[in-house]
């Protein structure tokens, strides 16, 4: 017995090119048109954010890695502070050098606690510019296409009303820009919030360096302060 298998015609979007889209794009109206150029620029932003954000990290990781590996041989003696102290100088493009080299000049406690806290604020503040830019994205990319859907619906609507006619010819190129937009939306909202979480699961992590730094420090102060009281005694 023989079997006959029908062979299903190619998807319609299957076979869409990049000479398609871009004739969907050139038939959109103006302010289609403004819509898609913003998602495309909040897009680009964002793979740019998200590319050098990563090489950044990436780096700082790498060096505190090195950092905590002199901490740890200084605190068991070691390493003396000021080999220390010099190496951070040495690699002042890292945070948790910077925050060692200001906590150096503190003469008491609060005087530490407070050079901790400073140089950490405007570390994290640091690595955190731009990222308001992925937040940013991923709220208003999704509205932005919706807003663009609902223009091209609105515009094939006018285009019937207009040419007293339903025709698909007539009602075609408002809905392409409504559903082209859509697409944008999306295409831009998606990898914005996949970069947005992963960058402040990093930028966590730097955080929490910084605050274990800082108890260190802390610690070491109070040790030298009671020390002094008790040589004073």
């Amino acid at each position: 017995m023989a079997f006959t298998f029908a062979v299903m015609p190619t998807p319609v979007l299957g076979a869409l090119t990049a000479g398609d889209v871009m004739t969907l794009i050139n038939t959109s109206t103006f302010f289609g048109k403004l819509i898609l150029f913003l998602l495309l620029a909040g897009s680009v932003l964002s793979w740019a954010i998200y590319i050098d954000k990563t090489r950044t990290l990436a780096r700082i990781r790498k060096g505190h890695a090195a950092f905590w590996d002199h901490c740890e041989r200084w605190l068991a003696g070691q390493y003396s502070r000021r080999d220390f102290l010099a190496w951070c100088g040495a690699n002042g493009d890292l945070p948790l050098c910077n925050v060692m080299s200001e906590a150096a000049g503190a003469r008491d406690l609060e005087g530490v606690r407070r050079a901790c806290e400073r140089v950490s604020y405007l570390e994290i503040e640091h690595l955190e510019r731009y990222v308001v830019v992925l937040s940013t994205t991923v709220t208003v990319a999704p509205f932005m296409g919706l807003l663009g859907t609902v223009w091209g619906i609105m515009t094939s609507f006018w285009s019937m009303a207009s040419m007293h006619s339903a025709n698909l010819t007539v009602v075609a190129p408002g809905i392409a820009e409504a559903l082209i937009t859509t697409v944008a939306g999306l295409a831009a909202a998606i990898p914005a919030v996949v970069f947005y979480n992963l960058l402040v699961r990093r930028l966590d992590l730097v955080t929490n360096e910084l605050d274990r730094l800082r108890s260190i420090l802390e610690e070491s102060a109070g040790q030298a302060e009671a020390s002094r009281r008790g040589e004073a005694h």
